[in-house]
């Protein structure tokens, strides 16, 4: 009976992993795109265009197909090419395991499903930039298949197609790669015409890169770096704009990125890394120069992107990304581990062992799937593209509209170039302004707008003259920014006024005035979907991202409006009218309404509660006031001002053993604090 049933496992095993892979995602899928890169990702795979370095040729010519199905919108078409590479990588997954490491079939499913419940590897199935890694991961997986079935010239040729789709990743495998082959020319001697059919076929696998120049002959609109001479091209392939990532941290950065990855690596299947660890001993035991091979593999990617690459700790995130591939080895040398203890057993024991593990890598499956979706699907994530839309609609017709962020920017060239979404606006993402081909493409989509041309290469520090030069000879279009800090180094001198998600631009001598039935009309028409439905997580890169930014920007009104009640309040005197009063406290309400807003829509962030205790001090509720202090110190315990102003509300409403203990608590964040000082003094001299 048992081996009827083995039987009927293995032959139904690969449509029943794919489709029931394939299902999982589907029921996660994304049906917009990630606050990633993902909007530039789908831009291009539905224009074959050109994204950022290094062009990632083979995924975008792959996903241009999807881009045809006639499924939903073009978003949802590609975050469904990467749910299908990670339904192959489960698949391929079994095959491995089978074939080469001989697992049974019932050992082989469970352990190639875990693929898709892993912590990265399960939402880097739901959006279009994560699938990159997926096809990485398959590309892995079968290139250890030639080498280890010993077909060297289609090892090589799928080499080259790899490096045609990541090249940066699959570069730090070739060590183990080269080690793999050596084992293979030892045992049995390669020819001279077999290692030169290679070299042809891994030149075949890389023709694909011939795709970047030859498409960007044609400019289209996404042509990131324009490689159609050959400095372009090699500038692109080599990642010349990102030259000086690698210097950003220190040794400390260092431990701290390794701490990342082991901690994600550990949680990535339930803690399966200890036993992948545990697994490679048992298999170097047995067999050391395969697994000093594959795990020359498993470190190259880790050791590069932790100890090589120093990245700022706010793009953590991108380790977690790139090193999805090498979970892959969690998988295999855990499996492994086992195989080989189940061999040294007798049938009898090994039979039943083998239902036990089973068993247990079944309730692992079980246990992490129903976290994942219940916590980390996706199919309600329209947060993104409800957000830059929700700007978009904001502006006033044949606007200038400068933008900061990819999660801005890269959604503003899908809506223009794809959906057709306000072609009037003149778009300009600030960090691109040096890249030509940027100003080249804008000047073509737009062509009464008047945008800069250089002789010669520029870099960031280009950006105000740039920025500046376009608004001054481009005089009939308004300004609006996407962000709210105009008196950076890009704007200075500029004032603006929050119209939704974004402000209006004033110059030199301009008042801003707020029209406030815009700005009503504008907040009560934004698209919020989802994002207070309990049924669909919002993930932490998104909240901060994103779902805080409303927050933001309604923030920003209450600053607006207290900014006028201040000024307001500076001008009274003895002689002031009741009028003025009563206009300097309907100006502190309506900062009290936004910063209340504020409060209530990003709960956990400090700023916005000490904003809402100073509105209530504005309007005499002090006790209201204390409780937003306190709520503000709670959340950030070294919040220097909200403590001050905590104590001097104190003191005023006359307990000074508290005023006393809030005052020393500035002192404690900042012990120079000259006003927390005198207050102190202040109580001694109350006291004698």
């Amino acid at each position: 009976m048992e081996s009827a049933f083995l039987r009927r496992l293995e032959t139904y095993s690969l449509p029943f992993i794919f489709l029931l892979a394939f299902a999982f995602f589907l029921t996660g899928l994304n049906p917009t795109f990630y606050v990633d890169d993902s909007p530039e990702t789908i831009t291009a795979c539905v224009l074959l265009g050109i994204p950022h370095p290094p062009g990632y040729p083979l995924h975008t010519l792959l996903g241009h197909f999807f881009s045809w199905l006639p499924l939903a919108q073009y978003p949802f078409r590609i975050n469904l090419f990467s749910a299908l590479l990670a339904a192959l990588v489960c698949v391929a997954l079994y095959g491995f395991l089978k074939n080469q490491l001989k697992l049974s079939a019932r050992l082989a499913v469970p352990f190639a499903l875990l693929w898709m419940v892993g912590g990265t590897t399960y939402p880097a199935a739901l959006s279009a930039k994560t699938g990159i890694y997926q096809l990485t991961a398959l590309f892995l997986l079968a290139i250890l298949w030639a080498l280890f079935e010993k077909r060297l010239p289609l090892a090589a040729f799928l080499l080259g197609l790899s490096l045609a789709n990541h090249w940066m990743s699959m570069l730090t495998f070739l060590p183990g790669f080269g080690i793999l082959a050596c084992f293979q020319w030892k045992e049995e001697g390669i020819e001279k015409p077999r290692i030169y059919q290679a070299i042809c076929f891994l030149l075949l696998g890389l023709s694909v890169y011939l795709f970047l120049p030859l498409r960007a002959f044609q400019n289209p609109w996404l042509n990131w770096g324009n490689p159609s001479t050959l400095h372009n091209f090699i500038s692109d392939f080599l990642r010349n704009q990102y030259s000086n990532m690698g210097g950003g941290a220190g040794l400390a950065g260092r431990f701290q990125q390794a701490w990342v990855f082991l901690k994600s690596s550990f949680l990535e299947f339930g803690g399966l890394l200890a036993v992948a660890l545990w697994g490679w001993w048992k298999v170097y035991q047995k067999n050391k120069p395969w697994a000093l091979a594959l795990g020359v593999l498993w470190l190259g990617l880790v050791g590069v992107v932790v100890f090589v690459l120093g990245m700022p700790e706010d793009q953590y995130y991108l380790i977690q990304n790139y090193v999805i591939p090498v979970q892959l080895f969690t998988i295999l040398f855990s499996a492994w581990g086992l195989q080989n203890v189940l061999a040294e057993k007798e049938e009898a024991s090994r039979q039943k062992t083998e239902k036990i593990l089973v068993g247990a890598i079944v309730l692992l499956l079980a246990g992490l799937g129903g976290w994942r979706l219940s916590q980390e699907r996706q199919t309600g994530y329209t947060y993104d593209y409800d957000y830059v839309l929700n700007g978009l609609k904001s502006l006033p017709k044949n606007t200038l509209y400068f933008c900061k962020g990819d999660s801005v920017v890269f959604p503003c060239w899908y809506f223009q170039w794809i959906e057709n979404k306000r072609p009037d606006l003149g778009i300009f993402g600030l960090n691109g302004l040096p890249m030509e081909w940027i100003r080249q493409n804008t000047a073509l989509y737009h062509s009464g707008l008047k945008v800069p041309k250089t002789s010669h290469p520029v870099g960031l520090e280009s950006i105000p003259t740039m920025a500046k030069w376009i608004v001054d000879q481009n005089p009939f279009r308004e300004v609006y920014l996407s962000y709210n800090d105009p008196n950076d180094t890009t704007f200075p001198g500029m004032k603006m006024i929050p119209y939704g998600l974004g402000g209006k631009g004033f110059w030199g001598g301009q008042e801003p005035v707020l029209d406030e039935a815009k700005a009503n009309f504008i907040w009560d028409g934004l698209r919020l979907r989802h994002l207070r439905d309990k049924e669909f997580p919002v993930d932490g890169r998104t909240q901060s991202l994103i779902v805080r930014d409303y927050a933001v920007f309604r923030n920003s009104l209450g600053v607006y409006y207290e900014d006028l009640g201040d000024r307001d309040k500076a001008a009274i005197n003895p002689h002031s009218k009741a009028a003025d009063l009563l206009q300097m406290d309907r100006y502190y309400d309506k900062c009290l309404e936004e910063f209340k807003w504020a409060a209530e829509w990003a709960p956990q962030d400090a700023q916005f509660h000490f904003n809402l205790g100073n509105a209530y001090v504005h309007l005499g509720r002090l006790q209201d006031a204390m409780v937003c202090y306190e709520k503000a110190t709670g959340l950030n315990p070294r919040y220097t001002n909200a403590y001050f102003n905590w104590a001097v509300i104190t003191l005023q409403s006359g307990d000074r053993p508290k005023a006393k203990e809030l005052f020393g608590k500035v002192l404690e964040t900042d012990p120079a604090n000259a006003q927390a000082k005198r207050g102190l003094d202040m109580l001694r001299q109350m006291g004698n």
